[in-house]
């Protein structure tokens, strides 16, 4: 039964490897064209006259492609069929395109541009990209702008740390009220954090509490084993099943998790009273993650001390929601990532993989579509071995086909 078993994974695995490769191929086919004409065609989903196109005018980006503007699904309609597209940059923020106009978007876009071979999201979360179409697919490869917000989101983890510890909340109250009243505060040193997942953002998060708080990092990700990077930072890492523990463990839950079927209120009643009644929740992945009416309730109830969130299970926010008035809530209306230079950071990302692109190399920020986040392989590798990978998976399957 083991051997059985073993055997069918391994052809799922081989299979898998197998699509992916001809997937990667049919890209290279496309580039190799696009390198020929020297210059891409590239659709931009976002409004006119975008600050964004300035940066990228005074980077010479466009040198390496011609772009076109696209603001509502009614203009790719009219669009003639096929589109000359090669690739697509898709800006969603207040500004911008609404995220919930993008899947729409590319689900008119994509069947209608048969040589659109890459699609450049500028979030790090791309769950309002990502629809069945898309998935489809064998040819698009997905990149997202992993790392251009990093060090804000992790500033308001360590915000939210000094906040609860130094009390703020009742601080401004008094302050409000014209009280001058000493409170006894805590130490924020050394205290215990929890990271549920452990990708870019996540990592980030940690080297800044270890480094500026000497914290205790307890890390939850899909592949737990530590390397040596992890090591220096991480006291404790856990696949799903150690969430529990976690949660038990520390001082403060920080939800970095994509929305993907999985997280979908993941954190509800159940989880908030594995929680210290002294431990606050921290949210900078997706509201969605949160069962919102369980975390007001243990809010209200003292079964967690408080909660700072960046993130809501509705956006915006409607003005009934209890969070507006709880005073253990330290609220942003998700703008961590809405930082000055937001746009410099994100176009320095495109910058890159526009050049890899135009030059026929492997692109970096690539999503896993099917898990919904950035793949923990990069494509340099798999692309390195892919010929002789491509060899053995074909002989693994026509293996399996003999009687």
């Amino acid at each position: 039964s083991r051997r059985r078993h073993t055997r069918s994974s391994l052809v799922s695995w081989a299979r898998r490897c197998v699509q992916e490769t001809v997937a990667t191929q049919s890209t290279w086919g496309f580039r190799k064209k696009i390198m020929e004409n020297k210059k891409f065609n590239l659709a931009i989903f976002s409004n006119k006259g975008h600050a964004a196109f300035k940066i990228i005018h005074e980077r010479n980006l466009d040198a390496f492609f011609n772009y076109d503007i696209i603001s509502s699904l009614e203009e790719i309609k009219a669009m003639p069929n096929p589109t000359k597209y090669n690739a697509c940059f898709v800006m969603t923020v207040a500004t911008t395109i609404k995220f919930s106009d993008v899947s729409p978007m590319l689900e008119e876009f994509i069947p209608k541009s048969p040589n659109l071979s890459w699609i450049h999201c500028m979030n790090a979360g791309i769950d309002h990209v990502v629809n069945e179409t898309l998935k489809k697919s064998t040819k698009i490869t997905l990149t997202n702008s992993k790392g251009a917000y990093d060090a804000s989101i992790a500033e308001f983890v360590l915000l939210s740390i000094l906040y609860f510890s130094k009390k703020m909340q009742f601080l401004m109250a008094d302050k409000a009220q014209h009280k001058f009243q000493m409170r006894k505060v805590n130490h924020a040193a050394g205290v215990k954090i929890g990271i549920i997942g452990y990708g870019s953002i996540g990592k980030n998060t940690a080297i800044l509490l270890k480094k500026s708080l000497d914290a205790k990092i307890y890390a939850i990700r899909n592949t737990p084993k530590l390397t040596e990077e992890d090591k220096a930072v991480v006291q404790f890492m856990g696949g799903e099943k150690d969430i529990p523990y976690v949660l038990s463990e520390v001082d403060y839950v920080v939800n970095v998790l994509p929305n993907i079927p999985k997280t979908v209120k993941l954190f509800n009643m159940n989880m908030f009273k594995k929680m210290k009644s002294s431990a606050v929740f921290i949210n900078i992945g997706r509201g969605s993650a949160v069962e919102e009416a369980d975390l007001i309730e243990a809010l209200k109830t003292g079964i967690i001390a408080g909660a700072g969130l960046d993130v809501f299970s509705i956006e915006p926010l409607p003005e009934s929601s209890p969070l507006y008035d709880l005073n253990n809530v330290l609220f942003s209306p998700h703008t961590m990532g809405y930082v000055e230079d937001g746009w410099e950071l994100c176009i320095s990302v495109f910058e890159k993989e526009v050049k890899l692109f135009a030059e026929g190399k492997p692109l970096e920020n690539i999503v896993d579509l099917n898990r919904g986040y950035q793949k923990s392989v990069s494509y340099t590798h798999l692309r390195a071995h892919e010929t002789s990978l491509h060899l053995v998976c074909r002989l693994l399957l026509e293996k399996k086909k003999k009687p």
